[in-house]
């Protein structure tokens, strides 16, 4: 799989780990769609502003200095995990998701930069493959609460 090495190495740390290096995962899509870039890029909803609404007057009156803040915002990612032996596909899949419950994440994905995550859920089930050249593959879905968005 060095081609694949040369690919994903570096692309995904998750609190300093590098996840393709240390599990033989990935970020994935699938059925062609950008559902990672989709939940990666999209903005979390801003707080509410405190305002006075005053009867005799048109709209509300906001403070002078607002300070938008950010609520937390769900992200929910596709992972592959890939390996040449099916007892490795799932002891890497079991220690990956270990790793992902362990706590507070700092997910770092290059070109789109780190986000501050907790695991939430997992929607859906692994999905399990043997697939090109007799690899074994793992597709699943983890749903993150970034809990400080920038």
């Amino acid at each position: 799989m060095n081609d694949l090495d040369n690919i994903l190495t570096g692309l995904v740390t998750i609190n300093g780990k590098d996840i393709w290096s240390e599990f033989n995962a990935f970020l994935t899509e699938k059925d062609y769609a950008h559902v990672n870039m989709d939940a990666l890029m999209r903005k979390a909803t801003a707080k509410d502003v405190t305002s006075v609404d005053f009867r005799e007057r048109d709209g509300v009156q906001l403070p002078t200095n607002i300070n938008i803040k950010l609520k937390a915002i769900e992200r929910t990612l596709q992972f592959a995990i890939i390996t040449e032996y099916e007892v490795e596909r799932l002891n890497k899949y079991k220690d990956f998701v270990k790793m992902l419950t362990e706590g507070k994440l700092e997910v770092y994905i290059k070109n789109y930069g780190t986000y501050r995550m907790i695991y939430q859920d997992m929607p859906s089930n692994p999905e399990w493959y043997r697939c090109f050249g007799g690899h074994y593959a793992t597709i699943f879905t983890i749903k993150f609460l970034d809990y400080e968005p920038f």
